[in-house]
C-alpha cells in the first residue's frame, strides 16, 4: 500500500521534468492531437502577431530582412529541358505570366511581390492559401489568388458520407488516410464554399508535430517577450520624460505671496515670476522644500534590458541578434561573419521551402495549362503528359547575397574552386546569376572590346 501511495504521489518522480510542484504547476499538460491543442489559440496569436508586426519595429525589421534576403524581387526562372526551342517558349510564357495583369486574379501584384507577401504572411499569420484558377483563355490560361487564414471556416463540421467517411480539422476535410481532400472557406457571414485540395496550395511550415494541418504564427515564442519589452520601454520613456520636466521652485517668506511686496517695488514689479527661460516656476508655501529629480537614467540597466529582450526575440525567430537589431558595435569581424553564416542558413532554408512547396507546384500547373491551351509549339498534349518530368524542369535563381568582406570572400571562394569543392555555377547562383548568362555576356563584351580595338584582360596578360 505504501508503494502504491509513493507511485501516486504527484510530487515524486524519477524524472525531474515530470514532477508536479508549486513552481511548475502552470505547465499545460496536453497529450492530444496537435490541432486540438493549437486550435483554441491560433486566431488569438495571429491577431496579436499582426498587431506586433505593425507596431513593433524590431519584429517588422526581422521579417523584412528575411524576405529581402530570401526572396528579394522574386526568384528568376529558367527552363532547363535541354531543348532550346521549348525552353525559349516556356521562358517567354513565364515572362508574360508574372505580370500583375496576368498572374493575379485581382490584377494588382507582380509575381515577385506576391512571393514576398506569401513568405511575409506565412511568418506573421502562420499560413496563407494560394488558390489556382484555370481561366480557359488561350493567352492567359492560369492565374492565382491569395487567400488569408481568416477565410477558413473553422465552424464547418463534416457530414458523414457512408461511401467515404471523412473528418474535418478547422475548415479542412480529410479523407480516411488523413490527407486533405477539400478546403472550406467562408463567403460572407452565413455561407461557405468548398474547394478541392488539388486547386489549393496551403502554405505553412509543418515543424511542430505530425498531426499538424494548419499553420501557427511564427511569432508564437516571442509574443510575450515583445509585449513585456514594449511595456517596459513605454514606462521607462514616460519616467524619463517626467524627470526631464523639472521646474524651478522658489520659497518665500512673503505672506502676501508676491515677490517685492516687502521691498517697496512698483506694483508691476510685484507680480510673481511665472517662468524662467520657458520653464514653469512654482511657488511653495513657507516651510515646503522641493527636491530636484535627476533627469537621467542611472547605470546601464535600460540598455542591458533592451539587448537581453532583443536577444530573446532573435532566438525565438531563429535569427542572429545582429540581424534583429542591426547592432554590430559589440562584435568583431569573425563574430559578424559567424552571424552572417547562420542567418544565411536560415535564408537558404526559406528559399528551399518556398521553391519546394510553392514555386515548383505552381510552375507545374502553369505549364500544364499552357500545354493544354496549345501555347507551346512542337509540344503536344499527349507527348507532354507521357514525359512530363522531361519538360517540367524549372530552375529558380535566388537573389544575390552580399559579402561581409568582398576581398576575403572572393579569395576563399577561389580556393574552394581550385580545390574542387564548389563550382563556378554554384558561385554564380549565390550571386543571383546564371553561369550561362554570365558567359554569354562576357562573350559579347569581349567582342565589343575587340571591335573597338581594346585589349581584353586575358589578351593584356598574354
Amino acid at each position: 500500500m505504501s508503494l502504491f501511495r509513493d507511485v501516486m504521489d504527484i510530487n515524486r518522480g524519477f524524472y525531474e521534468g515530470g514532477k508536479r510542484t508549486g513552481t511548475n504547476q502552470d505547465f499545460w499538460n496536453a497529450n492530444t492531437d496537435f490541432e486540438n491543442t493549437a486550435s483554441p489559440d491560433r486566431d488569438t496569436m495571429r491577431a496579436r502577431a499582426r498587431w506586433l508586426h505593425e507596431n513593433n519595429a524590431i519584429m517588422a525589421n526581422i521579417d523584412a530582412t528575411i524576405v529581402r534576403n530570401s526572396v528579394g524581387n522574386g526568384f528568376t526562372f529558367q527552363s532547363k529541358t535541354g531543348k532550346e526551342n521549348i525552353d525559349k517558349q516556356i521562358e517567354a510564357l513565364w515572362a508574360e505570366f508574372i505580370k500583375p495583369i496576368n498572374c493575379d486574379v485581382t490584377r494588382r501584384q507582380h509575381f515577385g511581390d506576391m512571393q514576398s507577401l506569401i513568405l511575409s504572411q506565412r511568418m506573421c499569420d502562420g499560413e496563407i492559401v494560394i488558390k489556382k484558377h484555370l481561366t480557359g483563355k488561350k493567352n492567359n490560361p492560369f492565374q492565382i489568388q491569395l487567400i488569408e487564414a481568416d477565410r477558413f471556416d473553422v465552424s464547418y463540421k463534416v457530414r458523414v458520407d457512408n461511401s467515404n467517411v471523412l473528418s474535418s480539422v478547422d475548415g479542412i476535410e480529410l479523407n480516411t488516410l488523413g490527407a486533405p481532400q477539400n478546403y472550406v472557406f467562408r463567403e460572407g457571414l452565413m455561407s461557405s464554399v468548398k474547394v478541392p485540395a488539388s486547386e489549393v496550395i496551403h502554405y505553412f511550415r509543418m515543424d511542430n508535430r505530425a498531426t499538424q494541418y494548419r499553420g501557427l504564427s511564427e511569432y508564437k515564442q516571442a509574443i510575450v517577450d515583445l509585449r513585456n519589452f514594449a511595456g517596459y520601454q513605454t514606462s521607462t520613456l514616460k519616467s524619463a520624460r517626467a524627470r526631464a520636466s523639472v521646474a524651478y521652485a522658489i520659497e518665500t517668506t512673503n505672506v502676501g505671496g508676491h515677490i517685492g511686496a516687502l521691498t517697496g517695488n512698483k506694483p508691476e514689479e510685484n507680480d510673481p515670476i511665472y517662468d524662467i527661460n520657458g520653464v514653469m516656476v512654482h511657488y511653495l508655501n513657507k516651510g515646503e522644500v522641493m527636491h530636484q529629480f535627476d533627469p537621467t537614467i542611472k547605470g546601464t540597466e535600460y540598455g542591458e534590458f533592451v539587448r537581453s529582450c532583443v536577444r530573446l526575440i532573435a532566438v525565438a525567430r531563429k535569427v542572429s541578434y545582429e540581424l534583429a537589431f542591426r547592432d554590430y558595435s559589440q562584435v568583431n569581424f569573425s563574430s559578424a561573419r559567424a552571424s552572417f553564416i547562420q542567418d544565411h542558413k536560415r535564408f537558404n532554408n526559406e528559399q528551399w521551402h518556398l521553391v519546394t512547396y510553392v514555386l515548383n507546384p505552381l510552375f507545374e500547373d502553369f505549364l500544364d495549362a499552357n500545354v493544354m491551351a496549345g501555347n507551346i509549339k512542337g509540344l503536344g498534349v499527349s507527348a507532354y503528359f507521357l514525359n512530363k518530368t522531361e519538360f517540367c524542369q524549372p530552375r529558380w535563381v535566388a537573389p544575390a547575397r552580399e559579402w561581409v568582406d568582398p576581398l576575403k570572400d572572393i579569395n576563399a571562394i577561389q580556393k574552394e574552386i581550385d580545390m574542387g569543392i564548389t563550382t563556378i555555377s554554384e558561385v554564380a547562383a549565390a550571386r543571383g546569376k546564371d553561369l550561362e548568362d554570365v558567359i554569354s555576356e562576357r562573350v559579347k563584351e569581349n567582342k565589343m572590346l575587340k571591335d573597338a580595338g581594346i585589349l581584353t584582360k586575358e589578351e593584356a596578360n598574354a
